[in-house]
């Protein structure tokens, strides 16, 4: 019974000071604390709302020219300009390659009409092939000829620029040719003493010549001279007759003079460089 009694007054006695304890000692109160409202840089593509701009982030991107608006640079045959050129697209060359060009000069002069074709393997060394076509000469009404033939070169440009300057060609040429006089005879006619009317031959040049070119833009005029040896040529003394009173030696009307089998040839040549 005695411990039971001092069980309870030791209750009491902690009931009655915990009560004191918190009469004696308010609770504390802090005042609220203010803190700033936190702010996030802008972000890409986004409208701003009230914030300012931060250092280091700008507002907007411009597009560039030829990339996606998403920031990527294009990959290779997407999102190329038109009329930029791929990096896989060879480069532009740096000299004219053709040239296409014809020859009045020896139409007048021999009626051997001749288109030059020719193509710059390197700047300085390039091809040609020039097929010709036999006509009436311009300048002479006493026969016609028929025929033609195809002549090639190298041309080797002496101041390194092809179309350019001075030019060596090596050359061969290979003509078919028929000649008929206009001369009518009167009475009896021996072809064996009077001469012949007509006749053909295969001329097989071997030789070269020595030219000039000058272009303005696209526009070119070329000239040159040479010597060829036709080496299927044989002396005849036979003529051929062009009137009443003269003739010419079987082998070439235009026979230059030199000799039977050499020929002197020229060139004027008109055209284009591209």
């Amino acid at each position: 019974m005695r411990t039971l009694i001092a069980a309870s007054a030791g209750a009491l006695f902690l009931l009655i000071g915990g009560v004191a304890t918190a009469q004696q000692y308010p609770p504390q109160q802090y005042p609220p604390q203010q803190y700033p409202p936190q702010q996030y840089p802008p972000q890409q593509g986004y409208p701003q709302q009230g914030y300012p701009p931060q250092q280091g982030y700008p507002q907007q991107y411009p597009p560039q020219q030829g990339y996606p608006q998403q920031g990527y640079p294009p990959q290779q045959g997407y999102g190329q300009p038109v009329g930029t050129p791929s990096a896989t697209q060879p480069p532009a060359p740096s000299f004219d390659h053709y040239s296409i060009r014809f020859d009045p000069l020896m139409w007048i002069l021999d009626g051997r009409p001749s288109l030059e074709f020719e193509y710059a393997i390197i700047e300085p060394i390039s091809i040609e092939i020039a097929p010709m076509m036999a006509v009436k000469p311009v300048i002479t009404d006493s026969y016609k000829q028929s025929g033609g033939g195809v002549s090639a070169s190298v041309g080797i440009w002496l101041n390194g620029t092809a179309y350019e300057g001075y030019v060596l060609r090596p050359m061969i040429q290979i003509n078919d040719m028929s000649y008929d006089s206009t001369y009518v005879p009167v009475g009896k006619f021996d072809p064996a003493i009077d001469g012949l009317l007509s006749y053909s031959h295969t001329e097989t040049r071997v030789g070269g010549m020595l030219g000039s070119h000058h272009r303005w833009g696209g526009f070119t005029i070329g000239y040159g001279f040479g010597l060829l040896i036709d080496t299927n040529a044989k002396k005849d003394d036979r003529k051929f007759r062009l009137s009443e009173t003269s003739s010419s030696s079987v082998y070439g009307p235009f026979q230059s003079g030199f000799s039977t089998r050499v020929n002197m040839v020229m060139r004027l040549s008109l055209g284009a460089v591209f």
